[in-house]
């Protein structure tokens, strides 16, 4: 046995082409030669043809049932669920914010139910939803996944306006206005839901709403205020601030609720509807009335 042979774990008389060459394992064997082994395709179709007949049986057997309690009416309403939402899902797949991307939007949800209907086409795909007649004015949103804009909402930017960042699974149900400007800036957490004719602006302060905040609709948040002095037109005064709104984590804020600048309403908050909030609410306080003011606290606060 030579040295290399020795160093090369090869047997004598084995040359280094043989040792590195292909084995000759019957599931080699079985591949390369027609008919050997065919036991195991056999197996494999069996298995999956018994597989397709337990699912036709159970698809006769549901639209069997649908037919005997609703007729046929029943199995065709049925059957127009299941191809429009094939159709949902193949067009969301290309939905985004480009030109592109909003006409695959519009036509995922041609045949669609309205309104909340829709909040779980924003669930198919990280990139989420925004509606085909959302307006989108602005050089700085940013989306989290799942996010769902419903039909009319718009974001707009004026000079010199901030971002505007919705967190994972916000829900915007429609008829919104995010507006930014002179510094301002809107932030809100993951899984809360601005429900319609919600109207959020934000100038020289920003608007800063946590985690799993519900506001109900028609509610108003202004971070900002115009002057008020003596002797000159409001419309010539400069606009004005007490410094951000802050929403902590789990606060709902009822119909009509109205929030101004320098406020912060804490963790799990309650405001009643038609609030006109211009002072803080501690964490888990209830709060009503314009001003409103804090009544009763909750026993974990």
């Amino acid at each position: 046995m030579s040295e290399f042979q020795e160093a090369a774990g090869l047997q004598p008389q084995q040359s280094v082409t043989q040792h590195f060459s292909r084995p000759s394992s019957t599931k080699w064997q079985g591949r390369m030669c027609p008919g050997a082994f065919s036991e195991e395709p056999d197996m494999l179709l069996n298995k999956l043809s018994f597989s397709w007949f337990l699912r036709l049986q159970r698809l006769w057997s549901h639209y069997w049932t649908i037919w005997r309690s609703d007729g046929m009416e029943g199995v065709l309403w049925r059957a127009k669920n299941i191809l429009v939402s094939i159709w949902v899902r193949f067009w969301m797949r290309f939905a985004g914010l480009n030109r592109c991307g909003r006409i695959a939007t519009r036509l995922a949800v041609w045949g669609a139910p309205p309104y909340r209907a829709r909040r779980y086409f924003a669930s198919l795909y990280p990139h989420g939803y925004v509606a085909p007649s959302a307006t989108i004015y602005h050089t700085d949103v940013r989306l989290g996944e799942h996010v769902f804009i419903g039909d009319r909402v718009v974001f707009f930017q004026a000079a010199h306006g901030g971002r505007v960042e919705l967190g994972d699974r916000v829900s915007v149900f429609g008829d919104v206005i995010f507006e930014t400007g002179q510094g301002g800036s809107i932030t809100i957490g993951a899984g809360s839901r601005v429900h319609r004719g919600c109207n959020l602006i934000a100038y020289l302060a920003p608007i800063q709403i946590g985690c799993d905040v519900g506001m109900a609709q028609n509610c108003t948040f202004h971070s900002y205020n115009h002057g008020i002095a003596p002797g000159e037109p409001i419309s010539q005064q400069p606009l004005q601030t007490k410094g951000p709104i802050v929403i902590d984590d789990h606060a709902w804020l009822g119909i009509g609720v109205i929030v101004l600048s320098g406020v912060r309403i804490g963790k799990g908050a309650v405001i009643g509807a038609g609030a006109v909030v211009t002072n803080d609410i501690p964490d888990g306080a209830i709060a009503v009335g314009s001003p409103a003011y804090s009544w009763r606290r909750s026993a974990a606060s």
